[in-house]
């Protein structure tokens, strides 16, 4: 076992990192107290987007949000840039930090991180998982349609990916709007623009790299042998997956659910915070607890 190494949170109490394996500092950040839900971003973000879902589960639970490689204050460290390498961070964070019965939360790529701990690292610290707007397989082929809504394949894929490395900005730019629904995007510029500049600060070489790691990720084969209590949230004007995917996901997954949030696209935590953190809270009760604590959200269950 590794030896925790946690740095003294810094002045808000908030934000403190450990010392993975390669020796790459991951920063994470850690409030409230109670049973643990750790919130694991997707691909380009960072923890802090996960904000307002923070506030509202930290008066219950304690939240803990990392900062994956190459993401917001966690650098890249010398590891290969693999979801499997995040796979493997995670589970460094489980341990050093001791959580047990947590419940993981993966949003995007940060789903993949999670199935890949899960089915790699076991569950014995893990008593539950939510997964939010992701497909087990990104790229599109023939015989496979629930990947990105795009159409991506391939080809389109190995297109991105030379657009990241040569002008990142530029893709970062178009890349931003699909975050939120369209809708919200009209409504709220100043939004699109804020994220907009965050994710532009990331590493070009880095992103490609993460986002060649993401597509060659194939989980649909794997899914049934996670058996954990499962929530499938989707955004219903999502632009990334459409509803079907969930139902897939529900289909795969032996112990699953879904819910939808009807306002928002690829990121109901940011698009209907108070919505989707109700729906979390009771899944997290229910899962750690073993009480309902007012469920009330529509689920497809097996």
């Amino acid at each position: 076992m590794l030896d925790a190494r946690a740095h003294q949170p810094d002045e808000t109490g908030r934000r403190s990192s450990l010392e993975l394996r390669d020796g790459t500092l991951l920063s994470f950040l850690d409030e409230g107290s109670g049973e643990p839900v750790v919130l694991v971003h997707g691909w380009a973000v960072t923890a802090e987007y996960f904000d307002a879902v923070a506030a509202e589960l930290s008066s219950d639970f304690r939240v803990i949000r990392p900062d994956l490689r190459a993401h917001g204050l966690t650098p890249s460290g010398d590891l290969p840039l693999e979801i499997g390498t995040l796979a493997a961070d995670l589970a460094e964070v489980l341990e050093q930090l001791d959580l047990t019965n947590a419940v993981i939360l993966g949003w995007s790529m940060g789903a993949l991180v999670a199935w890949r701990h899960l089915l790699e690292f076991g569950s014995e610290r893990v008593s539950g998982h939510i997964i939010e707007d992701m497909t087990p397989r990104v790229l599109n082929t023939a015989d496979w349609q629930l990947g990105m809504s795009n159409g991506l394949d391939a080809a389109a894929s190995a297109r991105a990916i030379r657009a990241m490395e040569r002008d990142w900005p530029a893709y970062a730019e178009a890349f931003t709007p699909k975050i939120i629904s369209r809708e919200r995007g009209i409504r709220d510029p100043e939004l699109i623009g804020r994220i907009r500049a965050e994710i532009q600060t990331r590493d070009p070489k880095a992103m490609a790299a993460l986002w060649s790691a993401m597509v060659q990720e194939d989980f649909r084969a794997e899914l049934p042998a996670i058996t954990l209590p499962t929530l499938v949230t989707y955004g219903e004007r999502s632009d990334a997956y459409g509803p079907e995917t969930s139902r897939y996901l529900v289909e795969s997954l032996p112990n699953s659910e879904r819910k939808g949030f009807p306002r928002s696209g690829h990121a109901p935590h940011l698009e209907e915070p108070e919505e989707f953190s109700e729906a979390v809270i009771a899944f997290l009760h229910r899962v750690q607890t073993g009480r309902d604590a007012g469920r009330n959200f529509e689920g497809s269950t097996q």
